[in-house]
């Protein structure tokens, strides 16, 4: 078929037609690059099919949050540090074990009556106000920090150490735990964390209530106000089945949640938390706690001194689309702000008390092939908002003992969700840099990164085990895990101003 010409074109009609059709394919092959770029970056995920041949399984029927219980009757667990927990409570023998092969599903956790709770809720509104950080950073003399360390991190307190004995019902576990509430808050204050395990009474979240008002713990609102709850004052955890690195429950943990307020508030931070496992994951989803104390007396003094005297503050990184989009800047801005009657708001599209910077970085020594990471743009043009500067140690406020009180680990964590080749180009979406704006060094970084992983303990635990813990001392986060479609991860927190 002949083209047709010009002015055939215009009678028939088509004029600029083959134009459009240009101009649409140019969109339609951005739009489909700018949505394969993450998933060519995104590192490789372990994928396991129905036909991946898992421990040998047995079914129990039981009552509870999600139906049945499926539990594994043997399973290897990988060059993991533990405290290893008690097998799932068994109310009657169940059939013989079933030779079995399933799948591991992204499921939610199945939880009757869950509903959220949005902050102008007057259920909410009945908590206490999260607390705002209580910092004492001024005088402190690294040299004189000493250089001994708690090696009982945490503390384990089982039945037998509360007087439990198994022919106890729920009322009288509950009155011997209110007895030995002086013990249990006293190894609390020592060691800054404490594991009572398998609470039969915690097995459920009435259950788990009536153990922190035994010992007296005072709920206050969740600092980050986004969780779904199952109850007023127990929050259920995130069931997102990716890992989450260390970090206290501070309200500029993530400092995206910062950058559209109308003006910007003190942090604020519960300084206790409380910790239950309902049901535990099929595989992983151990519970993971550091003991700040101990960071700051094994950390190399000249890098202590350096964060110190130089300070630090949480940076946002932005690309034209990695490590996220600066596009997302502009969105949260129209969502945020531009509806509410800012004074800035016609200003700036972030609080203005913010410093925002944008350049280019220089690319990695040797680099020569435009092909290869980092690309140009993509890898190394970078805006950042750079939020308030923070001391990165701080005091307790009722011991006095210098602890290690920064998110540092968690950003420098964020990097390994791209492939090992992008990691270094396209780093961390959260970072933290020195006060003056300048990076901290990466053998610095590194330092901080292996001596968080050595010093990190990881509990697995199990249906009814508390985990109590100081925040202003103890750091926290959690495995990655997998779940079957008939059993899911389901932990809960508790935030407390005081136990009284």
């Amino acid at each position: 078929m002949h083209p047709l010409l010009p002015s055939q074109r215009r009678r028939a009609g088509l004029r600029g037609c083959s134009r459009s059709h240009s101009i649409g394919g140019f969109f339609t092959l951005i739009g489909i690059l700018l949505i394969a770029i993450p998933f060519c970056l995104i590192k490789d995920q372990r994928q396991l099919s129905a036909t991946t041949p898992l421990a040998q399984v047995e079914f129990q029927a039981r009552r509870g949050l999600s139906g049945r219980i499926i539990r594994f009757s043997s399973r290897r667990m990988e060059n993991i540090e533990m405290i290893k927990g008690n097998s799932l409570h068994r109310q009657k023998k169940s059939s013989a074990p079933i030779q079995q092969r399933a799948s591991f599903t992204k499921t939610r956790a199945f939880v009757p009556g869950v509903t959220r709770l949005k902050v102008d809720d007057p259920r909410y509104q009945k908590l206490p106000d999260c607390p705002s950080i209580k910092w004492d950073t001024d005088g402190i003399n690294i040299d004189n920090i000493p250089r001994s360390f708690d090696t009982n991190f945490p503390a384990v307190l089982s039945q037998s150490d509360l007087s439990i004995t198994q022919n106890d019902d729920a009322k009288m576990q509950l009155a011997k735990i209110g007895n030995n509430k002086d013990k249990i808050l006293g190894q609390l204050k020592e060691h800054g964390a404490v594991l009572l395990k398998t609470q039969s009474v915690a097995q459920d979240v009435e259950g788990y209530r009536n153990v922190l008002q035994e010992l007296g713990l005072v709920a206050c609102k969740d600092p980050l106000a986004a969780r779904k709850s199952l109850d007023n004052e127990v929050k259920k955890v995130v069931p997102n089945t990716a890992g989450l690195g260390l970090h206290h429950d501070r309200s500029d943990y993530a400092p995206r949640n910062n950058l559209y307020d109308e003006y910007i508030e003190e942090p604020k931070m519960p300084q206790f938390s409380a910790f239950v496992c309902f049901q535990p994951a099929c595989e992983g989803g151990e519970f993971r706690i550091l003991d700040g104390m101990r960071m700051v007396r094994e950390m190399d003094r000249n890098l202590l001194k350096r964060l110190y005297q130089k300070r630090i503050r949480s940076a946002e990184v932005y690309g034209l689309w990695l490590p996220q989009s600066v596009f997302n800047v502009f969105a949260g801005w129209a969502i945020k702000v531009l509806p509410e009657n800012f004074d800035w708001k016609w200003n700036s599209f972030v609080n203005p008390k913010f410093t925002s910077r944008a350049f280019f970085k220089p690319p990695p020594d040797g680099w020569q092939d435009p092909t290869s990471p980092p690309q140009i743009l993509t890898d190394i043009w970078r805006y950042e908002i750079l939020l308030e500067e923070q001391s990165p140690i701080n005091r307790h406020p009722d011991t006095g003992e210098v602890v290690w009180f920064n998110n540092i680990h968690l950003w420098e964590g964020d990097k390994i969700q791209w492939k090992k080749k992008f990691q270094n180009s396209i780093g961390a979406r959260s970072k933290a840099v020195y006060a003056d704006g300048s990076y901290i060094s990466q053998d610095d970084l590194d330092h901080i990164v292996e001596l968080t992983e050595k010093n990190e303990v990881k509990i697995l635990m199990q249906p009814g085990d508390v985990v109590l813990v100081d925040n202003y001392r103890v750091l926290h986060g959690r495995e990655s895990f997998k779940n079957l479609r008939n059993q899911t991860r389901l932990h809960a927190v508790t935030f407390g101003e005081k136990f009284i």
